[in-house]
């Protein structure tokens, strides 16, 4: 693994993907992204489909039960 670039971390927790990770995803706006938790690693990848919860089945088992982070989710969008 090869570090491309770095990003400071805004106010919000705000980063910005440096462009050639964004060229190499295909990444444009609007595209929703992934994060994998590794041991003390994230991994960043485009999702493969636009339903979170397709994209999260991976994370299974759950911390907490499905529908407290179901409702948890519904309230980040709102």
């Amino acid at each position: 693994m090869s570090e491309v670039g770095v990003s400071p971390v805004s106010e919000k927790g705000q980063v910005t993907i440096p462009k050639e990770i964004r060229d190499s995803l295909k990444l444009k706006r609007g595209d929703r992204v992934v994060f994998l938790e590794e041991g003390e690693q994230v991994i960043l990848r485009k999702a493969k489909t636009d339903r979170l919860s397709e994209a999260l089945q991976h994370q299974k088992p759950w911390k907490v039960g499905a529908l407290q982070f179901q409702r948890k989710l519904r309230k980040e969008w709102d």
